[in-house]
């Protein structure tokens, strides 16, 4: 077949892709209608939601500058840290980082919006890859929380967007390395944002060894300079572990695994897998089981490795739930080869309207809970991770006036939730924590340095003084009981007791 011969085919499979596209996707008013609530939910969600403990958390990390850190890699500490000191010690700061990386992954879906779907079509094939992003609760939440995992999200997507761009290279019978190479800094980027960007690499490498175009690939030098480009790019997280006895990688590869909670593989297992429909949406996870059967409306140079990146991480933690209880957002890189050109696989306007609804819905239930009042406490639920975030600066301040009027040797709390909330509301570094789980606190702590100094500590129901701070101090005594309140219901209470003579050890 001539190469004119083969152009006039390509031209044509093109048309009727555009053709079909053009059917597929709702006309730009609805989109747009779609984007208008979710994008005012997303707003909220960014610069009116308080902290959450983990936000707080990360955020001291990046007051405390190092290479690594217990939970995670660094990334996130490192940018927390440049945003503080460019806009100061503010939830705007906080966010800052966020914003960025939400603004570039929606420049990455607008590259392929527009080389994909055409220039006719490339506005409407933005805003419903918007509407597709904005919906979906995952990205929802993790697209507007300061977690690693926003830095994932985009470093993931960066990854896949230079891996396709080489892709298509490929194709066409070039071989654009330099694609390659930015690919494979952006993945080291993301496993320097979060150890679960793993997948990605692994993906890859499925493709390379199971693929027949992807087998040629091994005899070629620059498979193995990119890939090792991207293992050195870890240097920071592996010395740090080695120099701290390796916490990191012993707390993510055996703390957190074996403690299967809800009846076993079967109910591990539908759990992950329901929570994960929910924070996908339904129709989000028809779109994700058709890019990686390929039957989108469009065949897209993200499918070859993203599929094996989707059914890898997904069948690592399908076979965990034997073990462990399996968070959803655990299986995030799952989806980031996809997400670019998931737009693609969704059909007609009732998907793209369901798909919407379904968010908004979500959504308005998440801010409710996050910003006017724990809503899930109307049903008798309880979720202390949210309701800690409620009347900061109430806490805050109640803490310093009783510090200032008792006078204390430090400042205390029994979780490194609360110790990092009450951290960041208010703007001081000092506050310690005491508790059994393990944490970077610990690292910060010194016990023996503290040996016999009295404490102001902070507690509540989670984790009462009964069962950690009189273990540790001679005397204990009640200083206040407070309840936060929100619209006169209240959301949370907490005590603040005096902790006397601390014996320098414990209580781990």
């Amino acid at each position: 077949m001539s190469l004119a011969t083969q152009a006039d085919l390509g031209s044509k499979a093109r048309q009727r892709a555009s053709a079909t596209l053009a059917d597929t996707l709702p006309q730009l008013r609805w989109l747009v209608a779609l984007l208008l609530p979710l994008a005012a939910i997303k707003a909220v969600q960014l610069f009116a939601a308080p902290p959450t403990a983990d936000e707080a958390y990360y955020w001291l990390w990046g007051q405390h500058l190092d290479w690594s850190y217990y939970d995670h890699p660094p990334l996130a500490a490192w940018l927390e840290r440049l945003s503080a000191e460019i806009f100061g010690w503010n939830l705007i700061a906080l966010r800052a980082p966020v914003v960025l990386t939400f603004a570039g992954s929606l420049w990455i879906l607008w590259f392929w919006a527009r080389r994909l779907a055409g220039r006719e079509l490339a506005l409407r094939a933005f805003i419903g890859g918007a509407v597709v992003w904005l919906a979906m609760p995952m990205l929802m939440r993790f697209q507007a929380l300061a977690h690693q995992d926003h830095l994932l999200i985009f470093f993931g997507l960066a990854t896949a967007h230079f891996w396709a761009l080489s892709h298509q290279g490929l194709e066409d019978g070039r071989r654009v390395w330099r694609y390659f190479y930015a690919g494979c800094v952006a993945l080291g980027l993301a496993g320097l944002s979060k150890y679960n960007a793993v997948f990605l690499g692994l993906g890859f490498a499925a493709w390379v060894l199971i693929s027949p175009k992807g087998r040629p690939l091994l005899a070629s030098r620059h498979l193995w300079l990119g890939a090792a480009v991207a293992v050195v790019m870890q240097t920071p997280v592996i010395g740090w572990d080695i120099a701290y006895d390796w916490p990191s990688f012993s707390y993510n590869l055996q703390g957190r695994i074996g403690q299967s909670v809800h009846g076993g593989f079967a109910g591990n297992l539908k759990d992950f897998l329901l929570s994960t429909v929910l924070m996908l949406s339904p129709i989000a996870g028809l779109a994700l089981y058709r890019f990686a059967a390929g039957a989108g409306t469009m065949r897209t140079p993200f499918e070859p490795v993203g599929r094996w990146v989707l059914i890898g991480s997904t069948a690592v933690f399908v076979a965990l739930c034997a073990s462990n209880t399996i968070l959803h957002y655990w299986n995030l890189a799952a989806y980031l080869f996809a997400l670019p050109v998931l737009v693609f696989y969704m059909r007609g306007r009732a998907e793209f309207t369901f798909h919407a609804l379904f968010g908004v819905a979500m959504g308005v239930w998440l801010v409710l809970a996050q910003v006017m009042y724990p809503s899930y406490r109307l049903f008798g639920s309880e979720l202390r991770d949210v309701d800690i975030s409620f009347g900061l600066d109430e806490i805050a301040a109640i803490v310093a006036e009783e510090e200032e009027f008792i006078g204390v040797d430090m400042v205390m709390t029994t979780d490194y939730r609360t110790a990092s909330l009450l951290s960041f509301a208010g703007k001081r570094l000092d506050v310690v924590k005491i508790g059994l789980r393990d944490d970077q606190f610990d690292i910060w702590f010194d016990p023996a340095a503290h040996k016999g100094e009295d404490a102001l500590v902070l507690v509540d129901d989670f984790l009462p003084e009964q069962e950690l701070v009189t273990q540790v101090f001679e005397r204990v005594t009640p200083i206040r009981e407070f309840t936060v309140e929100r619209f006169g219901i209240p959301v949370h209470t907490y005590r603040l007791v005096l902790a006397e003579n601390y014996s320098g050890t414990g209580p781990h």
